[in-house]
């Protein structure tokens, strides 16, 4: 079953638990906050622009009666608290600045509000947004795309709610990137089937280069920028406490028959001993697509 499949299917059921998986999202989210989070630097760079984004609009007089950032795929809202905190740093506070999570699943929006209350989260789908239209000042995801059905439909509901001169931007992976970097071929041979398994349950496993090349196809935004950064994991736990779901993507290639269970039982052992042995090393590549709404009568020009 398809990642996507279980976020809708957890959204229906009123719960933040995917599938048969017994830990929720919202643990799971509270485990990847104690960790040091590989994507940091360009989650600060998204951070900073946005809020620039917001400053032009109140100075501009664009804003009225505050400006408005949106995080569209929102989870326990790590994204929308730290922009509170640097904006009320920055003398943008709440009278000023409006900081909005959209989230599928309404069990971690209830959470989020709890953790920060500063911010608001409102229950909505990324295909469907239940905001106006040409509202927002600076709109932001984040491995969201890599499970949405129709990427360009989500595309379509961010620039809409965007204003005009409003500001996007996307963070997402594109898993043909990923590396195993082992001199093991036992090992390299496993982590290429769990890659695998995990790509064929990724609606969009290559967000990053669609979510670029829809962009640069709009005659509504302009400035169009596609940067990488990369980053390596030695310590996979760092990312998946206790190793439970590559357990579970293990027992599910052992039972299609694509490894057998010494297999799996050894690159487990192999994973859990690289952060003392050195290898293996997960290498892999996140995308920051940025981009600018067209005021309208450049979108009439152009037309």
């Amino acid at each position: 079953q398809s990642f996507t499949a279980m976020l809708h299917a957890a959204a229906a059921s009123g719960t933040d638990k995917l599938g048969d998986e017994v830990q929720s999202m919202a643990k799971l989210f509270a485990a990847y906050a104690s960790c040091e989070d590989p994507q940091q630097r360009l989650r600060n760079r998204c951070a900073a622009q946005l809020l620039e984004a917001a400053a032009r609009s109140i100075e501009g007089g664009v804003a009225e009666p505050k400006a408005l950032l949106v995080d569209v795929g929102s989870g326990m809202g790590r994204d929308v608290g730290a922009w509170r905190a640097q904006a009320d740093a920055a003398g943008l506070g709440a009278d000023r600045l409006d900081i909005v999570g959209v989230e599928l699943l309404g069990a971690l929006n209830e959470k989020a509000a709890v953790e920060h209350p500063s911010c608001r989260f409102i229950t909505g789908d990324v295909a469907a947004l239940p905001l106006d239209d040409c509202t927002v000042d600076g709109v932001h995801c984040s491995r969201l795309l890599i499970h949405s059905l129709d990427a360009a439909k989500a595309i379509d509901e961010m620039v809409r709610v965007l204003r005009p001169g409003g500001f996007g931007v996307f963070e997402e992976g594109d898993y043909g990137t990923n590396a195993c970097l082992t001199g093991d071929v036992r090992t390299a041979t496993v982590c290429r089937a769990v890659s695998d398994a995990t790509m064929g349950k990724l609606a969009n496993p290559h967000a990053a280069r669609v979510a670029y090349t829809l962009l640069l196809a709009r005659d509504d935004v302009e400035n169009v920028v596609l940067e990488s950064d990369s980053f390596c994991i030695l310590d996979m736990e760092s990312m998946d406490p206790g190793l439970n779901h590559m357990q579970k993507n293990l027992e599910g290639l052992v039972a299609a028959g694509t490894i057998t269970q010494e297999d799996a039982d050894y690159y487990r052992e192999r994973v859990r001993n690289a952060p003392h042995v050195g290898e293996p090393i997960i290498a892999a590549v996140m995308f920051k697509i940025s981009f600018k709404k067209k005021q309208i009568r450049e979108v009439a020009n152009s037309a």
